[in-house]
């Protein structure tokens, strides 16, 4: 069960995210001071560009992260290259990806689209691809490494969701 509570934390915070809490109306408020701090003299134009942009790559980045919670959980602890959980991660990922994208339908904030599902998709592999890179080149990162590493992806993740709500 412990394998498990990974990916399911990350999906409830996705579908939490997927909800007006994550709508463009309230991601703006958070990273358009931001931007236009770094950039004070953007254009409407670039700004909406730079926005659609930071939202789209949020995309493949959170789902990238849900594959390979799934193949955690999925390999149960066994480090043994197999195709089976790899597959079974993707798998999860983009079925949880038409999910969220049918959850966004019915809030009046969001959009569904077949495009966010595609780059959902994108993400869930690019996660394997990544973590196929490193084990081929046997970098595989402390257990240390690794804790930190998650620990500090998840603090950065909640800290500016918590910022937008």
């Amino acid at each position: 069960m412990k394998y498990y509570l990974g990916p399911i934390l990350w999906m409830g915070l996705i579908f939490f995210f997927s909800s007006d809490a994550g709508s463009a109306s309230h991601t703006n408020t958070l990273f358009v001071p931001i931007i236009k701090f770094f950039y004070p003299n953007i254009s409407r134009r670039d700004l909406v560009i730079t926005l659609v942009t930071i939202r789209k790559i949020s995309h493949v980045v959170e789902y990238a992260i849900l594959s390979i919670l799934w193949l955690v959980a999925l390999r149960k602890g066994n480090k043994e290259p197999s195709w089976r959980p790899i597959l079974g991660a993707i798998g999860i990922s983009v079925v949880y990806a038409v999910l969220d994208e049918l959850h966004q339908a019915f809030v009046a904030s969001r959009t569904s689209s077949v495009l966010d599902v595609g780059l959902d998709s994108t993400g869930a592999l690019l996660g394997q691809v990544v973590l196929g890179i490193n084990a081929r080149f046997k970098t595989v990162p402390s257990a240390a490494a690794k804790f930190f590493g998650w620990w500090f992806a998840w603090g950065a993740f909640s800290t500016v969701m918590v910022l937008i709500v």
